[in-house]
């Protein structure tokens, strides 16, 4: 028995470090993946908003391209022309 126990407190001295250096390695890993996936994920989301941001520019190209050809040239008061309106004027 004294024996069985020499060999494994050898082997542990021995091999030891290696043992955690291995199980440190796995947990970094581990970690090291989790980052991956939330970076490969944000990734993924800032592509969608951008898909989605150009596909509402689209619509509303058309759309006011679609107003314009029926209403004619949208025009807009100069904002130097426009009265001075203040919060109580009717």
């Amino acid at each position: 028995m004294e024996t069985a126990l020499g060999f494994l407190f050898m082997f542990l001295l021995v091999f030891g470090g290696w043992i955690v250096w291995g199980v440190g390695q796995g947990f970094r890993g581990a970690h090291e993946r989790a980052l991956a996936r939330e970076r490969e994920e944000t990734k993924r989301l800032q592509l969608r908003l951008a898909a989605e941001e150009r596909a509402q520019e689209r619509a509303d190209r058309v759309y006011f391209d679609a107003v314009e050809r029926h209403t004619g040239p949208l025009t807009l008061p100069d904002p130097e022309e426009a009265p001075e309106r203040g919060r109580d004027d009717p």
